[in-house]
């Protein structure tokens, strides 16, 4: 379980957070959805202690312990929780499967182990990157690098991954294949996948859970027949929309 409670930040005199609390369940796929500047990477950030965490608490629960991040050191946070957030620029020329293997660094610490390599072409194998792997990153497109990037991230193999828009740049096969891989790895090895999305039908499709954020605050918290309304959709984006429910789920058919 991820706690988060009373969890301000501002940049300069803006206020971003407004005490957020949340107690986000294990095991499942959490979708994180709202406007352009809601807080939801700024949020992500401070969970992933990429920017201080100002004010509040947050604390990842593992089988052994209750991991803070402001008291955990840095290796053992890198075992517990993974990012990827929406810019990443990877320098130097690496090729896909070193990208991958970078992943594995807060386990082998530069000495690449057997059980690594296996890892890293479980991984190759498992988001269909075979073609890509003797690659360089240079010579991809935009959505092939966010495919590896992603892949990197999985390979970190932590309990809790954060993905800050992972389908940007994806077309629609990659985009349902990689919600369907996520919501495997949530549901058969008990990973928590924290995810913004701006593609609110593939929220209510693969998420357990889906959080609504809106200026900084948290407006609502549940499974997505709960939370995908058209009342939230003109809360949250001033827009009317026709809501239909296919097999227990929501499904925006039209937007206004």
């Amino acid at each position: 379980m991820i706690n988060i409670t009373d969890v301000s930040h501002h940049i300069g005199k803006q206020q971003i957070l407004h005490d957020i609390s949340l107690a986000l369940p294990p095991s499942q796929v959490i979708a994180l959805i709202g406007p352009n500047g809601a807080g939801k990477s700024t949020l992500f950030s401070v969970m992933a202690r990429l920017q201080p965490l100002q004010s509040g608490l947050v604390s990842f629960a593992m089988s052994d312990e209750i991991r803070d991040i402001v008291s955990c050191d840095a290796r053992k946070l890198a075992t517990t929780v993974a990012m990827l957030g929406q810019d990443n620029q990877v320098q130097g020329r690496l090729r896909v499967h070193e990208l991958l293997m970078f992943g594995r660094y807060p386990y082998h610490q530069g000495r690449p182990t057997a059980d690594d390599q296996q890892k890293v072409d479980e991984i190759i194998e498992r988001f269909e990157l075979e073609p890509l792997a003797g690659r360089f990153l240079s010579t991809l497109s935009g959505g092939q690098r966010q495919r590896v990037l992603i892949a990197m991230i999985v390979c970190q193999d932590t309990p809790y991954l954060l993905l800050d828009e992972p389908l940007n740049n994806l077309d629609m096969y990659h985009a349902g294949r990689l919600m369907r891989e996520l919501r495997e790895l949530s549901h058969s090895q008990q990973k928590t996948v924290v995810i913004v999305l701006h593609d609110i039908n593939q929220a209510a499709q693969f998420a357990d859970t889906v959080v609504t954020m809106k200026e900084g605050q948290v407006m609502a918290v549940g499974s997505p027949i709960e939370v995908i309304t058209q009342a939230t959709m003109k809360q949250l984006y001033n827009v009317d929309v026709t809501v239909l429910n296919h097999q227990g789920r929501p499904v925006i058919v039209d937007a206004a």
